[in-house]
């Protein structure tokens, strides 16, 4: 550490400097000479994939991340179980080994070339005097104005004042709205859906009872196998390397009774390395303090189950497929709420067209449901068993020795 601390208080133009930064990108860069790694200096602080010519140059402006360590994330390549945002690598991965001359494209599924753009995207500088990409950048505003609750018009404001600073031949879209038209190739899009009153009515008034926000889970399942390593992964429970060796403990979802029953009940299914298991997972919340006015918020998560133990419970593998929003929880009708999924889930299970970045041709994407994951109350709601009174264990039901306290009139479960 002492010795990458002195290479950057020495500065760029000391021959010390120039001398063990090119040792260091030729240990890099062992592997293959045209291959991308995580940069190391002290901006893209080991977030960012460049080629050898691009991170030396950053190294020479900028310095080494604080800290740094000889080998620290690079080992000749990307770890993939670096936290880090991997969407250039995804955009990467769907154009390997593609023809994109003009007679291919139209052979090529309407999502690959959906991707073209942003590919393109990906590699265009915001302008001529950055390392930023225009892809990049639009994702980090993006990220930023739901994370600090950013308006509309706070966005467009300071969008425009960033491109009063910027030169005049910048690619920065002008508003949101152009913005929007960019990354609208990554197919992450919603629905919003007005919910009826409880008679089931339409709701005419101007503001609806309740309003659901509706994210398909076949477009998030076709993003994973568009990042080739990704979909190596997905591949794990049968064609992984599995430690453990003893039935009897529970290392992954692949050694549950659920996951062999499934394989028992299609085989061809099972037979699938690509087919993909998953569960939901939901909870409500009351997102503002309690002395203000009344307001649920339900988030329903999808969660897939193939990726190998470290990788199935990251953040980034858990995607957001339902949002119920109102001034009530949804209660016994939460099942009303999850008709949209439904219906998408059972066409999963016939199976939709996707592409295999790993192969490199499509082929028929089939998923399907194994269990929810929740706390015992929202069980009642989403499997409409009443989990109140004498006989709310699911397992017991009859079968149990509650009793109810003479005085206190609570119902007590031994």
């Amino acid at each position: 550490m002492a010795m990458y601390d002195g290479w950057r208080k020495d500065g760029a133009h000391s021959k010390e400097w120039q001398a063990v930064t090119k040792a260091f990108l030729e240990h890099a860069f062992t592997a293959e000479p045209g291959l991308v790694v995580l940069c190391p200096c002290s901006k893209c602080e080991n977030k960012w994939l460049w080629a050898k010519e691009d991170i030396k140059e950053h190294l020479c402006k900028m310095g080494f991340v604080p800290n740094y360590l000889r080998g620290d994330r690079v080992d000749q390549g990307v770890d993939l179980h670096e936290d880090h945002d991997r969407m250039d690598e995804m955009l990467n991965d769907l154009g390997m080994g593609v023809d994109r001359t003009s007679e291919r494209q139209g052979q090529l599924p309407p999502e690959v070339e959906e991707f073209y753009r942003l590919l393109d995207a990906s590699d265009e500088r915001l302008h001529d005097y950055t390392q930023s990409t225009l892809l990049q950048t639009l994702t980090r505003l993006m990220s930023i104005k739901p994370k600090h609750n950013i308006s509309n018009t706070a966005y467009n404001d300071f969008v425009k004042l960033i491109d009063d600073i910027l030169l005049e031949n910048h690619k920065l879209p002008k508003n949101l709205y152009f913005a929007k038209k960019i990354l609208a190739g990554l197919g992450m899009k919603y629905e919003k859906i007005d919910v009826t009153n409880d008679e089931g009515e339409s709701v005419t008034t101007k503001v609806a009872a309740k309003q659901l926000r509706y994210m398909q889970p076949d477009s998030r399942f076709l993003r994973l196998y568009l990042c080739k390593e990704t979909t190596m992964q997905i591949r794990w429970p049968t064609e992984g390397k599995h430690e453990n060796k003893n039935e009897d403990i529970m290392e992954h979802s692949v050694n549950g009774d659920a996951w062999k029953a499934l394989d028992n009940f299609d085989p061809k299914f099972a037979k699938d390395p690509r087919s993909i298991r998953f569960g939901l997972s939901t909870d409500g919340f009351t997102p503002f303090n309690t002395n203000a006015s009344p307001y649920s918020c339900w988030p329903v998560f999808i969660i897939p189950y193939n990726l190998p133990p470290e990788l199935v419970n990251k953040d980034e593998y858990m995607f957001l497929a339902l949002v119920i929003l109102g001034p009530e929880h949804p209660g016994p009708k939460l099942n009303m709420f999850m008709r949209p999924l439904f219906k998408d889930l059972k066409r999963l299970w016939r199976g939709v067209k996707a592409y295999d970045s790993y192969v490199q041709e499509e082929f028929t994407l089939r998923a399907t449901y194994l269990w929810s994951v929740h706390d015992f109350m929202a069980y009642g709601d989403w499997s409409g068993w009443c989990v109140h009174g004498r006989l709310r264990c699911p397992i017991c039901m009859d079968d149990t020795d509650a009793f109810q306290l003479k005085h206190g009139g609570k119902n007590i479960i031994l």
